[in-house]
């Protein structure tokens, strides 16, 4: 029996605008400071609230492509 293959299509994430190196720099330093606090948060080296502070200071320094307001670090 052969199986038929559809054709994968896809989409661009962002079609609206054009996404400089600067931005792509900002959410590649943003996502590498967060996996870092993470580490920290995650060994107890820092507390849910240093976290939080901490992410927001990167996210002012570093913004990320979702935009700052968009992406919830509550739940740490």
């Amino acid at each position: 029996m052969v199986k038929k293959v559809q054709p994968v299509t896809h989409q661009p994430l962002i079609t609206s605008k054009n996404i400089s190196s600067e931005q792509l720099m900002n959410d590649l330093h943003y996502q590498q400071s967060k996996q870092i606090i993470q580490s920290l948060l995650n060994k107890g080296l820092i507390s849910t609230t240093e976290f939080n502070e901490i992410d927001t200071l990167n996210k002012q320094s570093f913004p990320p492509l979702l935009g700052p307001g968009n992406i919830d670090t509550s739940r740490f």
